[in-house]
C-alpha cells in the first residue's frame, strides 16, 4: 500500500490524551481529571439539551438534513446581523479552514501566517502541498503588520490569523486587518473561534471586501465542541465559490437542532461568557502574584503565562499528578517554558492556582 509521498515527513496534529488514560496514567478517578488544556466551556448548554430531549423524536434522524442548513443560517443571519447569503455551515471551524485550503490553494502555492498561532493553519496548508511562512510575532505577541506583508510572495495565496490569537490570548486591532486585506492581495482568513470573549470581530469589513472569509464556531462560548458546528462569513461572491468546496451533508440533524436552540435562546450563552470573562480576570490576577509566575493578558478564554526561573515541564507534570491538565508549550519557539490554562469554573479555578502554588514548591 502507498501512501503519498509527503506523509513520510509530515507532522500531524497531536491529538489530546483521552481522560480516562490520563487519570490511569496518574492513579486518580476519572472526575478528578480536571481538562484546562482544550479551551472548552465549563457549563452544559443546558436550555438547547433540554429542547432536544423534548423534541428527539420529531429530529427525523432517519433523513439527511437540509443541505442548505437554511434554518440555521437564517438564524446566524439575525445573530451576525449579516445577509442569509454570507454564510457556509461547516462542521467546527477546522472543516472550515479546511473547505478555505481547498477553495483558494493549490500545490505549489503557499500561506502566511504569525507565529505562535494555532496549528491546523499549518497542517491545512501542506495537506494541500502548500508551505506555510511563519512571521514572528513582536515581544508582546502583536503582529507585525509589514512583516507578514514582507513574507507575502508571488505564490502566496492565503494570510491566516487568529484572533483573539491561540495560543497568546491578544487580540490583532480591526485597522492591521483590513491592512493586510487591503495591501497583501491574497485572501486573508481570521480565525474568530474566541470572538464572543472579545467581542470585537472582523465581520465588518467582509461587506467590504471579497478576499476575507472569517471563521467561527460553537465550541467554545456556545459549550459545544463535542456538537461540531462551524461556520464562515464572507461576501455573497466568495461564499459561492466556498459552496463548491462544502460536504453536502457533514453537520447532523441532531448538531443542527442544539446550534438552532443555542441562538434562539442567546442569552444563556452570554451569561455563561459573562461569568468566564469575570473568572478569566480574577485568575489573571491570582497568577500576577504567584512568584515565579508571569501571566499574559488575555481576551479569549484561556490565559498563558511563562514559568520563571524553573522549568514548565517539570511543573506541567506536577499539575497533572494533581489532576490539572494543561497545555504544556514549553517548547515552542517564540513562547518557550510556557503553559496555557483554561479559564473554569471559581472552585476548579481555585483548586487549580493552589495545584500551582504547591507544585511551585516543589510538591
Amino acid at each position: 500500500m502507498q501512501t503519498r509521498e509527503f506523509l513520510k515527513r509530515f507532522k500531524a496534529y497531536e491529538w489530546e490524551t483521552p481522560t480516562h488514560q490520563i487519570a490511569a496514567s496518574m492513579g486518580l478517578p476519572e472526575e478528578r481529571v480536571f481538562r484546562l488544556d482544550t479551551n472548552t466551556s465549563p457549563f452544559l448548554p443546558l436550555v438547547p439539551l433540554r429542547e432536544l430531549r423534548k423534541n428527539v423524536f420529531s429530529t427525523g434522524v432517519n433523513q439527511y438534513p437540509d443541505t442548505t442548513y437554511r434554518s440555521l443560517r437564517e438564524l446566524l443571519s439575525g445573530y451576525c446581523q449579516r445577509g442569509l447569503d454570507r454564510f457556509v455551515i461547516t462542521n467546527g471551524a477546522d472543516e472550515g479552514l479546511d473547505i478555505v485550503t481547498k477553495t483558494f490553494l493549490d500545490p505549489g502555492e503557499g500561506t502566511v501566517t504569525a507565529t505562535p498561532t494555532y496549528s491546523m493553519f499549518r497542517i491545512v496548508t501542506e495537506l494541500m502541498g502548500a508551505k506555510m511562512t511563519g512571521v514572528q510575532r513582536a515581544r508582546d505577541f502583536s503582529v507585525n503588520v509589514d512583516r507578514v506583508l514582507h513574507g507575502v510572495r508571488k505564490n502566496t495565496r492565503i494570510i491566516f490569523l487568529c484572533n483573539p490569537n491561540n495560543p497568546t490570548g491578544n487580540f490583532t486591532p480591526q485597522r492591521d486587518v483590513e491592512h493586510l486585506v487591503k495591501e497583501s492581495g491574497c485572501l486573508v482568513a481570521v480565525d474568530e473561534a474566541y470572538q464572543e470573549y472579545a467581542g470585537k470581530s472582523a465581520i465588518d469589513l467582509t461587506d467590504r471586501y471579497d478576499n476575507l472569509v472569517v471563521i467561527r464556531t460553537f465550541s467554545k462560548a456556545f459549550s459545544m465542541a463535542g456538537v461540531r458546528v462551524g461556520y464562515l462569513v464572507a461576501s455573497e461572491t466568495t461564499v459561492k465559490e466556498l459552496n463548491k468546496v462544502r460536504p453536502p451533508n457533514s453537520l447532523t440533524v441532531i448538531s443542527l437542532a442544539l446550534a438552532e436552540s443555542a441562538l434562539k435562546h442567546i442569552g444563556e450563552m452570554r451569561s455563561n461568557v459573562t461569568r468566564i470573562v469575570k473568572e478569566r480576570e480574577r485568575c489573571f490576577k491570582e497568577l500576577s502574584e504567584i512568584k515565579n509566575i508571569e501571566p499574559y493578558p488575555s481576551e479569549a478564554n484561556f490565559i498563558l503565562f511563562r514559568v520563571v526561573g524553573m522549568d514548565a515541564n517539570v511543573i506541567h507534570a506536577r499539575l497533572m499528578k494533581k489532576g490539572f491538565v494543561l497545555r504544556n508549550l514549553a517548547e515552542v519557539p517564540g513562547i518557550r517554558n510556557t503553559l496555557r490554562v483554561t479559564t473554569s469554573t471559581r472552585e476548579i479555578n481555585d483548586g487549580f492556582i493552589d495545584a500551582l502554588r504547591f507544585s511551585l514548591e516543589g510538591s
